[in-house]
């Protein structure tokens, strides 16, 4: 009766080492896998994070041309104002002037 009890614990001392390996490989198959999973999370957060600043650079780019655009706009036609202006006081002045030389 010994015999077969020290037969069963042997076997039970085999069954728990198995269970222990067979515990070990599958703990170190879900870190893998949790390690892959966080570098695929990391690399697509990162690639997200880049589309959106593209994005964004590209949207504040096309906004600081438009801006640039009416900016160049206004002061073109300020200076054709300015222009019209100092033409119409050009012609006034040669006028004047011709009025005096020939008076």
């Amino acid at each position: 009766m010994s015999i077969e009890y020290l037969r069963r614990i042997r076997e039970c001392e085999v069954q728990a080492d198995m269970i222990r390996h067979d515990g070990l490989v599958e703990s170190k198959l879900i870190v893998d896998t949790a390690v892959i999973e966080a570098t695929n999370l990391i690399e697509n957060a990162r690639l997200e994070a880049y589309t959106l600043y593209r994005e964004t650079l590209e949207k504040t780019d096309e906004e600081a041309l438009s801006d640039y655009n009416k900016t160049i706009e206004q002061v073109n036609w300020e200076c054709q104002m300015l222009l019209s202006t100092a033409q119409r006081h050009l012609d006034e002045a040669t006028a004047v002037i011709v009025n005096k030389v020939v008076n």
